[in-house]
């Protein structure tokens, strides 16, 4: 990971990290009851809220810092920013995470809110505006909900834990993400589904829930996510191999639980359909 020297920014990263994730929530919040969705895709929903959630982010923090780079997912060729931008300091952005659920007035969204140096986070916030709840983290410093510090449960037991399920937006019987839920609900306690990534991994980390896959999901999604797990103390890695700090921001795809054994009782669940 990147050693950063916090003294050379002339305003501290995390204050405006907070700061813009908030000021999103607020955006939210008075859009409720106002705006129009439309689709980016099937199953996929796309409101004025989450445009307006944007540029309000975008304001604070390359107001902060207009040598950034910024990545949010709204706009064309975010992809391509991602992997082409030219400063090595990105804003990783999702104005609203769950966005199904802000439309049908399901209490179950956020903001998402990342400054990235390379791929090595370093500082993130979520912020769920119905709850009132601030999960943030810097690198190295522990995460906190609300001021407060937070850990993952610690839970090792596949038969107690409960556990977060993702789909994507549009999904047949027949896709790998079905077979994935049937491997995991017979060996855990129990399954959920919040529609929002963040809200997993920020759920992860405060204790809520003891372990989430995903397999494919953008940047924006899980970069927030994953600082205050693993600053939680979650243990992250990919679907084979060793648990490892490393996700690529590219292609993220990864388990995230509560404890190392934990890991890899998931590891063999979403391999075989087993655990021993």
């Amino acid at each position: 990971m990147t050693n950063i020297d916090w003294s050379v920014f002339a305003t501290d990263p995390m204050v405006i990290c907070e700061q813009a994730a908030r000021a999103g929530g607020r955006v939210l919040r008075d859009w409720v009851g106002r705006f129009e969705a439309s689709t980016k895709g099937p199953r996929d929903l796309v409101t004025q809220a989450d445009f307006a959630s944007q540029d309000e982010i975008r304001k604070i923090v390359l107001g902060a810092f207009p040598s950034h780079g910024f990545v949010g997912e709204e706009g064309d060729g975010n992809d391509t920013l991602l992997k082409k931008s030219t400063t090595q300091m990105r804003w990783i952005v999702d104005p609203l995470d769950g966005t199904s659920n802000y439309v049908h007035g399901f209490p179950s969204y956020c903001v998402s809110v990342a400054l990235a140096h390379d791929d090595d986070i370093l500082v993130g916030v979520i912020y769920d505006p119905e709850r009132d709840e601030c999960f943030a983290a810097r690198s190295g410093a522990g995460a906190t909900c609300n001021g407060e510090v937070i850990r993952v449960s610690g839970e090792t037991d596949p038969a107690a834990a409960l556990v977060a399920a993702s789909f994507p937006p549009h999904v047949s019987s027949e896709a790998q993400s079905i077979s994935d839920f049937l491997s995991v609900v017979s060996n855990v306690h129990s399954v959920r589904r919040t529609g929002s990534t963040a809200i997993n991994l920020s759920y992860l980390a405060c204790g809520r829930i003891d372990a989430f896959w995903v397999r494919k999901i953008a940047c924006w999604d899980v970069a927030a996510g994953l600082l205050i797990a693993r600053e939680a103390g979650a243990c992250l890695g990919p679907f084979s191999g060793a648990p490892s700090v490393e996700i690529s921001l590219e292609r993220p795809a990864f388990i995230a639980t509560s404890s190392s054994k934990l890991f890899h009782s998931m590891q063999k669940m979403l391999v075989s359909g087993v655990v021993s």
